[in-house]
């Protein structure tokens, strides 16, 4: 991998982890967001199903933006709503400002969720890519094992508002050196090539692996919006339970993603994304049949998430690039409907198991999570090799 294209890559690493900010840094002080403003379980998920919504509905149009302005333009643009939407939420004086407001905040941190994985691809080659895209997968996930440990050290001197105002003003500190180091325009960019999100849905390569991509995404977002209040509800623990299962998962996660582009290279990435799949159906499966039979220890539901995160790292990096494997005209689009497949799978998985986060019983949402794991490891099963 070139110094060069780590120098413009890596900062995008930045604005990419303060978008996800809003999501890690928010989600220990759910519970106490319920109980400050007395709404019931299912309004206080809300908060977080419409960021993810906000996130899915701007993807298409970031997608587009992305060869009209430019990587850098994107990121200006969505940064600085981030800002804004960030202390719109902190100051929000009831739920329904609050639900508005994060949808739209989802929006701006949709730039970032195109930005990244569209220049990371058009910069390197085919193996490079895995690494490159591993590699800032590893940058990024410091954020989901230090936003809840952080978020729950915020609320023992502020309450939820508290988190807000913390993801304004680090993206704002952000935002200025990104912008300086974000390319004009993407790399390889050719307007001449077709790029319609018409001929990227013809690509049955890019739709398989994509959507199985987006599945096991989809299967992680619902646990991680779902993990705080099943700590609270079916195990008893507190906001500092959830913290303990991220800091082991994405420890796990690092670990393994560091090999992520040996295992591509000696596998070859289909079957990286093929081993990953079956990983997932294999321990979604024996927690459904554990949390079944009797009361699930702790520390078997972190034992689970840590070998789920460290099979993501085996799939994920390996699904991106094969996905974005395309022209660098259309990666900004094959990107954008590759965020929005993740994230409408995690927004009607986190609301679909929403109702059964009170009860104190992991067994739902282990059922919601084999069921989009099976539908994965189903769409890469034979590997799409053609187009058409």
């Amino acid at each position: 991998m070139q110094p060069a294209a780590l120098r413009t890559i890596l900062p995008l690493s930045l604005i990419t982890c303060t978008s996800m900010l809003a999501m890690d840094l928010y989600l220990p002080a759910v519970p106490t967001l319920q109980q400050a403003l007395g709404i019931p379980v299912t309004l206080a998920q809300a908060t977080i199903a419409l960021f993810l919504a906000g996130l899915a509905a701007s993807q298409l149009v970031w997608g587009d933006a992305l060869n009209r302005l430019g990587p850098r333009r994107c990121v200006l643009i969505g940064g600085g709503l981030l800002v804004v939407t960030s202390a719109g939420c902190a100051l929000a004086p009831d739920i329904a400002w609050l639900l508005a407001l994060r949808f739209v905040q989802g929006a701006a941190a949709g730039a970032a969720a195109v930005v990244a994985p569209s220049v990371v691809r058009a910069t390197l080659g085919d193996h490079d890519a895995v690494r490159g895209l591993a590699a800032i997968s590893m940058i990024e996930s410091i954020v989901p094992a230090a936003g809840p440990v952080l978020g729950a050290a915020l609320l023992l001197t502020t309450d939820w508002r508290g988190t807000f105002w913390v993801v304004a003003g680090v993206t704002l500190l952000a935002l200025p050196f990104v912008v300086r180091t974000a390319p004009v325009v993407l790399p390889g960019l050719d307007h001449s090539v077709k790029s319609g999100y018409r001929t990227i849905l013809r690509n049955r390569k890019f739709v398989r692996v994509a959507l199985s991509q987006a599945l096991c995404m989809g299967a992680l977002l619902t646990f991680v919006a779902s993990a705080p209040q099943l700590a609270v509800n079916a195990f008893g623990l507190g906001t500092g339970a959830f913290a303990v299962l991220q800091v082991c998962s994405v420890a796990t996660f690092m670990v393994v993603a560091s090999q992520s582009g040996r295992i591509s290279k000696r596998i070859g990435a289909p079957g990286a994304i093929r081993l990953g799949a079956r990983l997932h159906v294999l321990l979604c499966g024996l927690l459904v049949i554990s949390a079944a039979i009797g009361r699930l220890p702790f520390p078997a539901l972190v034992v689970f998430w840590c070998g789920f995160c460290g099979a993501l790292a085996v799939r994920g990096p390996a699904s991106f690039s094969e996905a974005l494997a395309l022209p660098p005209s259309q990666m900004g689009r094959a990107s954008a409907l590759l965020m929005l497949a993740i994230l409408l799978v995690g927004a009607l998985g986190t609301q679909a198991v929403a109702p059964f986060m009170g009860g104190s019983s992991p067994v739902p949402l282990a059922s919601a999570m084999l069921l989009m794991c099976a539908l994965a490891l189903w769409l890469v099963s034979p590997y799409p090799k053609t187009r058409g």
